[in-house]
Order: structure tokens, then sequence, then C-alpha cells
């Protein structure tokens, strides 16, 4: 049989990794960060690379441990699911599904009625921030923005989207500007949502006046900030200004007038809205049959 390292020091690093941080991986294993760092430290010694560069309290992958950290994470997501599988026939007719807040009302909701309603499958809706922990939590599936934290799970396209400015007919008509491209909009009527530090590529107002052309300067301080997509929206619904939010999230507002989109100008979203699941879950019927759902349209 093969030698392998000690499996405390194997999940250290892995919740390390995915942490990004000692402190936050021993709070989840229940240890003190220091035990944490210790694991690693011994892991290291035995293989002989280095996995972290440690930079006072930072840490960062080094190339070894970026190789290592994908297969290790999906190692652990099978171990987990394989010590689940007497719970399969109780839960044979339900999937717990966690969702963005973002994606939660407007996207999943009206989809996840209907696939009930068509299947008789009980779906267990979770509304949850990023990132999410498939074994502790028993999740099923994890609709959210981009794959990149869950490296070493499967996945699949749920759509993509690019990001425009909406606002309530009301506001336009008092604002409004002959070429759409919000010149009439103060600073402070711009609706600023922050995605939050698991997020490097959010949309922001910035790069949708760049790409608009219009030479604007929007660093001025904000009258609204958010974090929180949903409520963003419905500033703008009230006429508390205008929101940059993805088109396919307000789709169904505008259509019933409850918001316009002013301007034809479109910021294309940098990653894709995906599902996320783990590999030894691909053959759960009620996940099949939810992807191939979601797939063909919902």
């Amino acid at each position: 049989m093969r030698s392998i390292p000690s499996l405390n020091g194997l999940r250290a690093f892995e919740a390390a990794a995915r942490c990004g941080s000692f402190v936050l991986a021993g709070t989840e294993l229940g240890v003190s960060s220091a035990a944490v760092s210790l694991h690693v430290k011994s892991l290291e010694d035995y293989l002989g690379k280095k996995l972290f560069v440690r930079r006072g309290n930072r840490i960062s992958l080094t190339d070894a441990g970026e190789e290592m950290y994908p297969k290790l994470a999906r190692a652990f997501t099978e171990l987990a699911d394989a010590t689940q599988v007497a719970d399969v026939p109780r839960r044979s007719r339900s999937l717990v599904v966690s969702v963005l807040p973002a994606l939660s009302e407007p996207w999943l909701l009206p989809r996840a009625l209907n696939f009930q309603q068509d299947t008789g499958i009980t779906l267990d809706i979770r509304v949850q921030d990023d990132p999410i922990d498939f074994e502790r939590e028993a999740v099923d599936l994890r609709l959210t923005y981009g794959s990149a934290l869950y490296a070493g799970y499967s996945e699949f396209p749920l759509f993509s989207s690019s990001s425009i400015p909406v606002c309530s007919l009301a506001f336009w008509d008092k604002l409004s500007d002959p070429d759409a491209k919000l010149s009439n909009v103060p600073d402070a009527m711009l609706i600023h949502n922050r995605w939050g530090p698991s997020y490097s590529s959010e949309p922001l107002w910035s790069d949708w006046f760049e790409l608009a052309d219009t030479g604007r300067d929007t660093a001025a301080n904000p009258q609204l900030v958010t974090n929180d997509m949903m409520l963003a929206i419905s500033a703008a619904k009230r006429s508390a200004g205008v929101a940059l939010a993805p088109e396919d999230l307000v789709a169904a507002d505008i259509a019933a007038g409850a918001l316009i989109a002013p301007s034809k100008v479109k910021l294309p979203m940098k990653k894709t809205y995906v599902g996320i699941y783990p590999n030894a879950r691909s053959e759960l019927a009620p996940l099949v049959a939810f992807k191939r759902f979601l797939e063909v349209g919902g």
C-alpha cells in the first residue's frame, strides 16, 4: 500500500487553501490557527515542498500548492459523499440547493416552483454567500457566479449576462438625457453594489462609463452603497437612483414596467453564472433531473 502523509496535515492544508487563512481554517476545523500552521508545516516537511508563501498573517499558494489543492479537494469531497450512501434512500426525492442571494428570488424561485410542480421533487433551498462547504452543510448543488472558489468540483453553465443601468420610469422622466448615457444623473444618484471580498471582477460604474465612452469619473462619494444586489435593484424601483445590475436578474421587472433600461450600453460580465456540485453526486437522480431542467431553459 502506498504511504500517505498525515490526514490531519492534508485536511489542514485543504481547509487553509480553500479559506485563504490559517485562522479561518482553524475555526472550521475546531483547532487553533497555530495547530493548522503546524499540521501544514509537517505536511511540507513530508513532501519536501513549500505549499504556502507566508507573509505575516497572509498566505498564498505556491506552484506546488496550486497543483495539489484541486486534487485534494476532490478527494475529500468524494470521501465525504461516500459516507452519505446510507442517506440516499431517505433523500431520493429531495435536493439541497444553495443559491447566491442575488439569484434566489428573481431567477431561481420561478424555476424552482415550475420544477417542483412538474416532477414532485422537493427542493431544499438555502440562500447563502460564497464560499459554502458542501460536506459540512450537505449541499447537493450550488448556484453562483463563477467557479473559482470551488476547484475540484463539477460545474455546468446557467447563463452569461451583461450589466445594464436600470431605474424607475419616474426617475428617468426627471433626469433623462438625449444620448441615454446618464449625463444628467449626478454621481450621488448612482447606486453602487459591492460584491464582497470573494469576488475580484464585479461590474463597476467606472467600467460602464468607460464602455459608454463618456470620459466620466465617478470617484465622488455615492449616496447609496449596498452589498446586496436585490437591495440595489429595489432602491432603483423606489426612484432612489440608477443601479447597475445583471440583465437576466432584472428582465422580469423590466417586462412588468417596474424598471426601465434607459441605455443600450451593456457591460459584459467577466464570468458566467454556474451550477456547482460534488463529483460523487453526479448520478443523484434529483440532481440529474434539475440539472437537465435548467439546461433546457427551465
